[in-house]
């Protein structure tokens, strides 16, 4: 299977999770497949209860085996990081227009997902988790 394939493939796993979750998701790449490096694969929205909307931007990488830290995590997660801080730095301290999250593809079809935020990366469902919530095949 060719990476551009595979990519795809996780794309959609990763559109139904965000749709089992009551977001909209809206896959990006494919606006912009002429480009070597994509900041984010996927954006979606979800209208909350008080009437606000709640917005992620997702970043899909691949990991040959689950991270065990979030110091190997920042390691991995570098460039993004990086790239989100920049983006915050514009911000005022007190605006927060939407989520940023990097999904680690790992092997079993699971994704181990990590939130990036001011402070830095935190992780959101871990390898454990996967049966129940982060299988792309349902």
């Amino acid at each position: 299977m060719s990476a551009v394939r595979r990519m795809q493939i996780l794309e959609q796993q990763a559109g139904k999770i965000l749709i089992s979750l009551g977001y909209e998701p809206v896959i990006v790449s494919n606006f912009v497949r002429s480009c070597r490096y994509i900041a984010f694969h996927l954006t979606a929205n979800k209208k909350l209860d008080d009437g606000t909307i709640d917005s992620v931007m997702v970043k899909l990488k691949i990991s040959l085996h689950p991270l065990e830290s979030l110091e190997e995590a920042t390691v991995f997660c570098s460039d993004e990081i990086a790239s989100v801080k920049k983006f915050f730095e514009r911000l005022p301290p007190d605006e927060k227009p939407f989520r940023f999250e990097v999904w680690l593809s790992i092997p079993l079809n699971g994704f181990q997902q990590f939130e990036i935020t001011r402070e830095g990366i935190r992780e959101i469902r871990s390898p454990g988790d996967r049966a129940s919530f982060t299988r792309g095949d349902s």
